[in-house]
């Protein structure tokens, strides 16, 4: 087979698994022929976390399906508030449902909050941990004149039944973490013969006009 045939043959081949295939080099953002897109206005979680104890600063955990999935061993003192429906369902969902977080807005009550780290851990059912620390005051900026806000457009995280984030919430504070899924698990697709990875290439929101966006704004001019 010559060169040319072969090249020829690997493109057809990949316009078979890529229904949008147009044999540029470039990769990014295809989308498999059965692959689900997720709904850009249902890959939001807006997460509320307080610590009601005036004197002592308390460990939130959140997510961890399968270490804690009624939230039984939350802190009396802390509360988790999840906007479009609650901890407990999410964690029931991470059950056959995992996720990708691909975006984190942070938003505090007290600046000092963003000095304390997040602890991302990652269990066993045979007891080993895999832990990290997550840094929130690396993301303040001169340019960010919200003291109490921090955009992590980069934070990316894949959550399990066996992922959970533990943060320190200072005494009478209360943080709000908004996360922008990037991809989730759909397991009903099998049964339809569709892939089971729903994906979205849209970036978290920010509030800030990214290049593109401000390259198109220009070109309309």
């Amino acid at each position: 087979m010559s060169y040319l045939k072969r090249i020829n043959a690997i493109e057809a081949d990949a316009s078979r698994n890529y229904h949008n295939f147009s044999g540029d080099v470039e990769m990014y953002g295809y989308t498999g022929g059965n692959m689900e897109e997720l709904d850009a206005n249902d890959r939001t979680l807006t997460i509320k976390i307080s610590n009601a104890n005036t004197i002592t600063a308390k460990v939130a955990r959140v997510f961890g399906a399968s270490k804690d999935l009624n939230d039984a061993l939350l802190d009396p003192d802390i509360t988790i508030l999840v906007d479009e429906s609650s901890h407990t369902s999410v964690k029931a969902e991470l059950l056959q449902n995992p996720f990708r977080i691909g975006g984190l807005k942070y938003v505090v009550s007290d600046a000092l909050q963003l000095n304390n780290s997040f602890s991302i851990i990652e269990s066993t059912s045979t007891g080993s941990e895999t832990r990290k620390k997550w840094q929130p005051i690396n993301y303040r900026s001169a340019m960010n004149q919200i003291t109490t806000q921090i955009d992590a457009p980069s934070f990316d995280l894949l959550v399990s039944a066996n992922t959970y984030i533990e943060v320190l919430i200072n005494p009478s504070s209360s943080v709000t973490m908004t996360v922008t899924l990037s991809q989730k698990a759909a397991m009903r697709n099998v049964l339809q013969n569709r892939q089971v990875a729903t994906t979205s290439f849209r970036p978290a929101p920010t509030g800030t006009f990214d290049k593109p966006a401000i390259a198109a704004l220009k070109e309309r001019m």
